[in-house]
């Protein structure tokens, strides 16, 4: 039995090897595996297997070959090649060629880097919770002995994560090495080799590699034709000029995603004028937003993220010749959004830590619009006025264009929404979802964009209920309106508390063609990179007693004067 194991185990070792030679040529290694492998033959001799063991059944391998052929189609391309291990009726199914490959450096680093990490931002974030006080009492004013106590404080933490920064840059040094050998093999293989790639992500260090970095980019996208293309650079930031391919016969390139990859002087290359989408995040956007458009003449998606430091004065987006449909603003500190032209756009979405006032001007195309704000309460990095101040809704919602889908995101420890009556009616808003509703908000507040909204059809809710404080009634001075097109009104993480019930009470009884009211216990689990279709209902089971039931619909059909014979409510 040992014999023949060891046979079996020296096979598995060949192919291994064999295996291992064609991963180098696409970036791979079986180093791991084949240690075990190792590991395993020299301790053969203590191995007794068991008698469900012996058997050596293989279930997987039972399958039809149609089976195997979907399985194999789900694995990325590494896996799929290590497969081939298992049996030659393995290697010899047939498979689809991988196109869409991922090399992320963060593959490499052991758990320890990331324990490391976590330790080194804990520390930063301590410094700068002790330093927040400081830059707030002395914006204006230095005093001597507060800077020279500041500056004793800065000195304890350099000497505090010193020792933890020299271990993460070895970790760092090491992952790279191997790094640059994995993606060499893969986009600088000799003359001769033929692949296809149409989607390419990079995610690497700078600093030092930035040479090898260049290499990566050129043969991306001039060699290889790849369509979509992602870099994310860790760390200090590095600069590409897209112009050196402007030579170039084998130009694909429709999606760019750029972090910390600023690609200076690049606006009026040919490479950014076929694009169709581009993100440009963190440092990889300085401004210019308007020269972007304007060269980008194909661009339909448009996405700004993670832009560093509080900008007062704003982005202005003026540029009546561009094609953008989508114009996403995602965790940038503007105070405020002009968008003075842009006549083809469609939709547009904001997500940040600081409420943005919208100021809409020709954008006659717009029908779907996403704001996602989550307020704290002060921020040292902008000013107090600005980050202690509460917004009306007409902030967000003046002389907007005739939108019909809107969701709102308004999340912060306290009330900032004033709930003052809408001056611009919604006259074409069909649908509305306000999600992430902290429970100690009062959501009363959304009767005032029901007043707003005439032909508003179906309107979702979802209440945050992690708080453990709860909100009060809040009277507002509502108008006495009916919402005659109101078919649909669906409330989550409805836990029957006094002001739910009194505001769902309320939009029944204003709504005469009410057909469904569906209320249920569930979360919101939102897709980061889908502001305005990525929200998903997921619902919670719970079990209501049979009185408490009964109790919650007679309170919410008790007196109301509903009208609507085909009103259903639903309670979950």
């Amino acid at each position: 039995m040992e014999s023949k194991l060891l046979e079996k185990l020296e096979g598995i070792t060949k192919w291994m090897h064999e295996i291992d030679q064609r991963l180098d040529s696409q970036g791979g290694s079986l180093e791991k595996v084949t240690t075990k492998v190792d590991l395993a033959m020299d301790s053969v001799g203590k191995v007794r297997l068991s008698k469900e063991r012996n058997t050596n059944e293989d279930r997987l391998s039972s399958l039809p070959d149609e089976i195997l052929i979907l399985i194999l189609d789900k694995l990325d391309a590494r896996t799929t090649i290590t497969t081939t291990i298992l049996s030659k009726r393995w290697l010899n199914l047939p498979r689809r060629s991988h196109t869409c490959y991922d090399f992320a450096v963060d593959d490499l680093l052991p758990p320890r880097y990331h324990r490391l990490k976590r330790l080194w931002m804990e520390a930063k974030a301590a410094y700068e919770a002790e330093k927040s006080p400081y830059v707030t009492t002395n914006r204006d004013a230095v005093n001597l002995s507060d800077f020279y106590a500041m500056k004793d404080k800065m000195d304890q933490w350099t000497r505090r994560i010193r020792p933890l920064t020299a271990a993460l840059e070895r970790y760092e040094r090491w992952a790279m090495r191997h790094y640059v050998k994995r993606v060499d093999a893969f986009l600088l293989p000799p003359d001769g080799v033929h692949r296809t790639i149409q989607k390419l992500r990079l995610q690497t260090f700078g600093r030092k590699w930035n040479q090898f970095i260049q290499r990566w980019v050129t043969a991306a996208i001039a060699r290889w034709g790849v369509e979509d293309f992602e870099l994310n650079v860790e760390g200090r930031c590095i600069a590409y000029d897209f112009k050196i391919l402007d030579g170039c016969q084998n130009l694909q390139l429709k999606r760019l995603v750029l972090f910390n990859c600023p690609p200076l002087g690049s606006f009026n290359s040919l490479t950014f004028q076929r694009l169709t989408r581009l993100s440009l995040c963190k440092t990889s956007y300085f401004g210019l937003a308007n020269r972007i458009l304007t060269h980008c003449v194909h661009l339909l998606d448009f996405s700004i993220r993670y832009c560093p430091g509080y900008c007062a004065g704003g982005l202005r987006i003026n540029v009546p010749t561009s094609r953008l449909k989508n114009l996403l603003v995602d965790n940038c500190k503007f105070g405020k959004i002009y968008l003075h032209s842009l006549p083809c756009l469609e939709t547009f979405a904001c997500r940040g830590l600081l409420p943005s006032k919208i100021y809409y001007g020709e954008v006659p195309g717009l029908r779907h619009v996403g704001l996602d704000y989550l307020k704290t309460e002060g921020d040292s990095k902008v000013d107090p006025s600005v980050s202690n101040r509460t917004y009306p809704l007409s902030k967000f919602l003046k002389r907007i264009p005739p939108i019909e889908s809107l969701v709102l995101q308004f999340k912060g420890p306290e009330v900032w929404i004033e709930p003052i009556a809408v001056p611009d009616p919604l006259l074409h808003l069909k649908k509305l979802f306000i999600a992430n509703v902290p429970i100690n908000w009062d959501i009363f507040w959304i009767v005032t964009l029901l007043d707003a909204a005439p032909v508003l059809e179906s309107c979702h809710v979802h209440i945050d209920n992690r708080s453990e404080n709860m909100a009060s009634w809040l009277d507002v001075q509502a108008q006495d309106r009916q919402y005659h097109c109101l078919k649909e009104l669906v409330v989550v993480g409805f836990n029957a508390v006094g002001w739910q019930i009194g505001f769902v009470r309320h939009v029944m009884k204003a709504s005469p063609r009410m057909r469904r009211v569906h209320l249920l216990d569930g979360h919101v689990v939102e897709d980061k990179e889908r502001v305005l279709e990525g929200l998903e209902v997921v619902p919670h089971t719970r079990e209501w007693h049979e009185f408490e039931r009964s109790e919650v619909l007679d309170d919410l059909w008790d007196g109301n004067g509903i009208c609507s014979p085909q009103l259903e409510i639903i309670l979950e």
